[in-house]
């Protein structure tokens, strides 16, 4: 059900470039199948502990709402939020879902990680051509472990707008792409090292495995600092791309004003 999700999304993101004036009708499509993606992937995140998709997914409801409302209107910032989508998802979908780009990305990944974890003084066993071992700790590096969403992501914020300079493209692609790559490769090595010699023993353990370390390396700090590092490099990309911060304060207003709309009281009626 996701690769057809998946695949619906590319699809409707294609057809909003082309779409001219209907370009709002595949952009909903779109939308739709992105928030309707990250639903059917909820039992397996809660099955991993994962908290952060989850809570994505709950406020993507009022989101998409508010998105699909706002496209109907034809809403400027909207339509330029949906650019930056359809581009994030035409780069990722490829990586997703051909797999010599999928499993070229992967082992890539898992070689360098490997190198590095090694230089890092540990010493991880490829037991196959995804998965390292160490101390009884056996870690499958998958697509979401490549950075690769990240950087679509990001590569989306920065081409979604139109008026670049040669000089901004280039600036940004590589403030962009060789960072998120290799701070990555960074937060695997550390991940694995942190899990395989159990640096989070003694935490609370509140997936009730007996082994919270995971949980704790991957599911919060590694996540958190992923969300640290991302927020920091947008403002980054907006003092580089002026308009950018334009974009993004009229964005969080947008949504900041229509969700209050949503969920504020109905005025009292005589």
């Amino acid at each position: 059900m996701s690769d057809l999700l998946v695949i619906a999304a590319f699809v409707a993101f294609v057809v909003f470039f082309i779409a001219g004036q209907y370009r709002k009708y595949p952009a909903i499509a779109g939308w739709a199948c992105i928030v309707l993606n990250l639903w059917s992937e909820l039992p397996a995140l809660l099955r991993e502990d994962n908290f952060l998709y989850p809570a994505l997914a709950l406020l993507s409801l009022p989101f998409l709402a508010i998105t699909v409302e706002r496209l109907i209107r034809d809403d400027p910032v909207v339509l330029r939020l949906t650019r930056t989508a359809a581009i994030a998802t035409v780069i990722w979908v490829p990586f997703a879902l051909i797999p010599v780009l999928h499993d070229g990305l992967i082992a890539v990944t898992v070689t360098l990680a490997s190198d590095l974890i090694t230089a890092l003084g540990h010493h991880p066993q490829l037991v196959a051509w995804d998965v390292i071992l160490e101390n009884g700790f056996a870690n499958q590096i998958i697509l979401g472990c490549t950075g690769i969403m990240a950087i679509a992501m990001m590569l989306g914020v920065v081409f979604g707008e139109q008026s670049l300079t040669p000089r901004q493209a280039a600036l940004a692609f590589l403030l962009v792409v060789p960072p998120i790559f290799l701070l990555n490769l960074l937060r695997v090595a550390v991940v694995f090292i942190a899990v395989s010699d159990r640096w989070f023993a003694g935490f609370p353990d509140p997936t009730g495995t007996g082994d919270a370390n995971f949980f704790w390396a991957h599911n919060v700090c590694a996540e958190v600092l992923a969300v640290i590092f991302l927020l920091a490099l947008v403002w980054v990309l907006a003092r580089l791309i002026p308009r950018l911060g334009t974009f993004a304060r009229a964005l969080l207003r947008l949504y900041w004003n229509r969700l209050r709309g949503l969920v504020a009281p109905a005025p009292d009626t005589l």
